[in-house]
This record gives C-alpha cells, structure tokens and sequence, in this order.
C-alpha cells in the first residue's frame, strides 16, 4: 500500500467515530404525516436537551501507527508543546455546550418557520446518560410531547498528508415522544463529518485553536451548531437542507 493510502486509511479509522456515533444502534424514523400532525396539536413540546460532552481533539502524538511529530507545531494554553484537551479549550474560551446551543437555535427556527407556538425549552439540560426507553418521560410531564436532542460526539482530527490543518465535526440525534405511551414518532440526526460538502467551513490550522482568544475556534463552532440546528429543523419540517 502507498503512503498516501495508509495515511489515508488512519485518517478515516480516526475519524470513524464522527461518521457512525450520530446514531448508533438506532433507526432512522421519518416525519410523516402523522407525526406532523401530532406536532401542531400538541397542547405542549417539552424540548430537553442532554449535556454535551467535551471536544475529543486528536493529537498526533497519541494516534497509533502515524509516527513522531514534532511538538513545535503545536501551541498550548499552558505552554507544554501540545494541544489542550477539550475541556481547557471550553473552558479557557467560554465555549457554549452545543446541545444549549443547538436547542436553542432548532425552537427559534421551528417557532419562526413552523409556527409552532407550543414550544417549551426546559431553562437546564439533563444528566447522562441518556435514556433510549422514551417511557421514562412520564414520570415528568403529565401530557404532550418529548422533543430530545442530544449531541453525541464532537471533535476535531487533522488530515491525512497535513497534521497542522484540523477539521471539526459533530454528530447529535434527536426524537419526538408522545408521552402518554411513549412512543417514538419521530427520529433523526445531524452527522456533521469531515467528509461533507461543507467541511471547509469547519477547517482551521493548528495555531488557531488558540489564536486570537480562541476566534476561530468560536467561529467553527458557532457555525457547527447553527448547521446542525438547521438540518434538524427542516428535517422536522419536512424541508431540504
């Protein structure tokens, strides 16, 4: 096998989680009419998000098989010639979690675009773990429905033959409950991957995750989570991205 070839197969054995966490062990369950109607009828939407875990940033240094790379390329918050972990970066920039994020921005453009008024966006975000049985919402809301929204994975690998230019990705899942029964009317992701027509967009070098008080970094980020926001929204709307 060439270079170019094992560098690139590493590459995507890296970057396998972003592809495959957005909905692992899950069925996609499309809107229908049905499910539609069921949103608009709803005395209430009780929309619940899940803590968002940190950016998981691949240092060259811990990928196995890519060998050495000198740790003068890469910058550090505190000064140690690497990366910093995601949670310095959250913390150091003040990174918003995406899932508040993204809720926030799927009910503004579901009450602009949908004109749906029966929106509640609970003021927290839930614990993990995640709960896949839907009829656990019972025990919290009298009626209506559940939308959950959770973001899965987030993180940003470098590229195969360029270990200094970085790409963020993102992966989220969110479902429509009834709860009286809860059943899953409705179920779909956001697979934000390094592969996709925009991932330009989501591309910055290694000496800018920390440049300029983090604005590249915000910037990708802020973008990410509006990307996701709008494929939700017009997933649930029935629209095209």
């Amino acid at each position: 096998m060439t270079t170019g070839g094992t560098n690139m197969r590493r590459y995507s054995l890296l970057l396998a989680p972003a592809l495959l966490l957005a909905c692992a062990g899950c069925q996609i369950i499309p809107m229908n009419a049905d499910s539609s109607a069921a949103l608009k009828e709803a005395p209430v939407i009780q929309v619940v998000r899940y803590h968002s875990g940190p950016i998981n940033i691949t240092n060259p240094k811990d990928a196995p098989g890519l060998g050495p790379l000198s740790v003068v390329v890469v910058g550090s918050v505190a000064g140690s010639g690497e990366l910093p972990t995601g949670d310095a970066l959250a913390r150091v920039f003040k990174l918003p979690d995406p899932g508040d994020e993204v809720a926030r921005r799927l009910v503004e453009k579901l009450k602009a675009e949908g004109r749906l008024g029966n929106l509640r966006l609970e003021p927290n975000p839930l614990p993990r773990p995640l709960p896949e049985d839907a009829s656990q919402y019972r025990a919290r809301y009298p009626s209506g429905l559940v939308l959950e929204l959770s973001i899965d994975t987030q993180g940003a690998s470098y590229a195969p033959t360029n270990w200094r230019t970085y790409t963020y990705y993102m992966a989220g899942r969110a479902r429509l409950i009834r709860v009286s029964d809860g059943k899953v009317l409705w179920l779909d992701t956001c697979n934000i991957h390094a592969f996709a027509e925009d991932a330009a967009k989501r591309q910055l070098d290694v000496s800018e995750f920390e440049a300029n008080n983090g604005a590249k970094l915000k910037e990708i980020t802020s973008y990410s989570n509006e990307r996701c926001s709008r494929i939700l929204a017009d997933k649930i709307l029935a629209k095209a991205s």
